[in-house]
């Protein structure tokens, strides 16, 4: 059996990022308010569902199924509410994710999924949320922290960005050769919200605002982590990179509205 090594999404076009501070993105999404939904009870930790027979588990990567995930984030985040603590959602889209399947096949396709569930538990908590998110085809995901604030979630996604980029995965290519696809990138959106936005706002809204987030992390470049419900004002410093960009999101602020 023949070993081939592939850099996962390479070409000739593919950005190349000197940093990966994380930029700001501050629309909000609403004020809708919080809808909380029935405690799925003891079978949210089983295989399937005790009513319905329904899997509770995404088969290729064994996270959570989405529509569970909907129902128990929901239900964290009216939990937040009630106890005044803060929560966060990570939204993750691996990129060029197509091209691993285009040039791979499906089977690495689902290979280099299962690698990115394995990398999103090895940096969560226990009582994390972790899904599979866009059904049978998605290549993204979902991570709602309870009880964690900005700092807090940057420090894991930039884990997760960090470790799926140095993430090597072996899969059958045909059933005579393997290869080891290497140099996976994902783009990532962060939103949290802290009591005073959670009195207004619900599981959707924080969605929302991570899903803004996620689309000007791919627009701006690939392999990289943007923050909503950020403060970011014109008065920043021009000195650094940083306030640059700080300033750049800001007058992005004022142009656009979700």
């Amino acid at each position: 059996m023949s070993m081939n090594t592939a850099r996962a999404g390479a070409g000739e076009n593919s950005p190349v990022t000197a940093d990966h501070e994380p930029e700001i993105v501050a629309p909000r999404s609403g004020d809708r308010p919080l809808q909380s939904v029935c405690d799925p009870g003891p079978a949210a930790g089983e295989r399937r569902c005790g009513s319905c027979g329904q899997l509770l588990t995404d088969p290729p990567t064994g996270l959570i199924e989405r529509w569970h995930w909907d129902e128990i984030a929901a239900e964290e985040v009216a939990r937040a509410r009630g106890n005044g603590h803060s929560v966060a959602l990570i939204m993750l889209d691996l990129d060029r994710f197509k091209d691993v399947n285009d040039n791979y096949g499906h089977l690495a396709g689902d290979a280099v999924l299962r690698g990115v569930a394995d990398v999103i538990r090895e940096n969560t908590r226990d009582g994390d949320l972790a899904c599979r998110y866009g059904g049978s085809a998605g290549d993204e995901f979902m991570v709602l922290l309870p009880r964690s604030g900005l700092e807090e979630a940057l420090a894991v996604a930039e884990r997760i960005r960090a470790e799926i980029t140095a993430m090597s995965v072996t899969a059958k290519v045909t059933r005579e050769m393997s290869a080891s696809i290497e140099g996976q990138t994902v783009s990532i959106g962060v939103a949290t919200y802290c009591l005073g936005d959670l009195a207004e706002l619900d599981l959707e809204d924080l969605m929302l605002d991570a899903d803004v987030s996620l689309r000007a992390a791919k627009r701006h470049g690939r392999d990289r982590i943007c923050v909503a419900n950020v403060d970011v004002t014109s008065e920043q410093s021009q000195g650094s990179q940083a306030d640059r960009r700080l300033a750049s999101w800001s007058r992005f602020r004022r142009l656009r509205s979700v």
